[in-house]
């Protein structure tokens, strides 16, 4: 999935020549605190609501106060990893989207993020979700795929996480089978550490309340 996927449908750039008065009117619509700045069909800069709220000039423009210095932006064409990555290392609700010239295309939201996401690992559908534990050095994808099949279930999605201060590490599955009683037994008789498990419609119902409460937050 690509950044030009993930657009926002909602959310509106600001002109350098917009009031700071629309700049806070349109955050507070779109529940973000950040919005780009767009100028001729290129990216000019970020407005932080921070720097609106301090302003004490009741005729300053966004073009007074936006950040204009190392503007983060993903290309079109990269991938939702790199769109997170950005949102990470940068601490940033939306990312600005740029073609390979150097045209504003739009902008990748927390909301349109959580949904691809969603649908990345398959959350929605029907299953279970597995947590291993294990060291770095035993990681084996070929095998804790293969166990799985092995029981008639099949790996819907996969992610790898390591444990702080650590050399073990997390590895998450999503398993097409909502009675996993096969599949964990499997994972014993393998010396697997299984670490949590969640089991059928208690798969959709801790989903959606993470969900909700990242929306929740998001709104905040």
């Amino acid at each position: 999935m690509q950044a030009i996927e993930l657009l926002s449908k909602t959310i509106q750039p600001l002109s350098p020549k917009d009031p700071v008065s629309r700049a806070l009117d349109l955050m507070d619509e779109f529940h973000t605190p950040v919005l780009p700045v767009v100028a001729k069909g290129r990216l000019a800069g970020l407005m932080k609501e921070e720097a609106a709220l301090n302003s004490n000039d009741p005729s300053a423009t966004v073009e007074m106060l936006m950040d204009q210095v190392e503007i983060p932006y993903v290309r079109d064409r990269q991938h939702l990893y790199d769109v997170l990555k950005m949102m990470a290392r940068r601490n940033l609700p939306v990312v600005p989207v740029l073609d390979m010239g150097g045209r504003y295309l739009g902008t990748v939201g927390g909301p349109e993020l959580v949904r691809s996401m969603a649908a990345l690992v398959n959350a929605e559908e029907a299953g279970s979700v597995v947590v291993l534990e294990m060291a770095r050095n035993d990681y084996a994808l070929q095998q804790i795929a293969r166990i799985v099949e092995d029981e008639g279930a099949r790996v819907m999605s996969m992610y790898c996480s390591n444990l702080p201060d650590s050399t073990r590490m997390e590895v998450t599955l999503k398993i097409n089978r909502e009675d996993i009683s096969a599949v964990l037994k499997a994972f014993d008789r393998f010396d697997y550490t299984v670490r949590t498990t969640f089991q059928g419609s208690q798969v959709g119902d801790d989903l959606r309340d993470r969900y909700e409460g990242l929306m929740r937050m998001m709104r905040m």
